[in-house]
Order: structure tokens, then sequence, then C-alpha cells
């Protein structure tokens, strides 16, 4: 559970040169890894006071893969 909700500045300051964020970093915010779409809206929206559900990453349906 994150201690505090990053503002948009202070998500796109955490950006590394490569233009992503670490896997630490979004673990601090409570983004889990892989992390999945929509999740620097998510963190918006949470910072904005929003009532937002808790993000949860997508498993692919197994069976897709035969």
């Amino acid at each position: 559970m994150p201690t505090s909700v990053p503002s948009p500045d202070e998500v796109t300051a955490a950006q590394t040169p490569g233009g992503g964020w670490t896997k630490k970093q979004l673990a601090e915010w409570g983004i889990p890894w892989p992390p999945p779409q929509g999740w620097r809206k998510h963190l918006k929206a949470k910072w904005e006071g929003k009532d937002v559900q808790p993000l949860q990453r997508q498993e692919p349906d197994q069976d897709a893969l035969f």
C-alpha cells in the first residue's frame, strides 16, 4: 500500500533516462509489476481525490495460448 499518492509532476519526475519507471518506484506507489495499462491515469485520479478501485494487473487468459 502506498504511503502517499504522487502528483502527476512527481510521476513524470521519477521517470528514468530511458523513459520508464523502476519496479521499486512503482511498488512504492502501490502499482503492480509489470504495470497494467492505465496506471498513470489511476494514480492521477487518486491524487485528485477520486474514489478508484484498486489497480490490479490483468493476467492473460491461459486458454488463449492454445
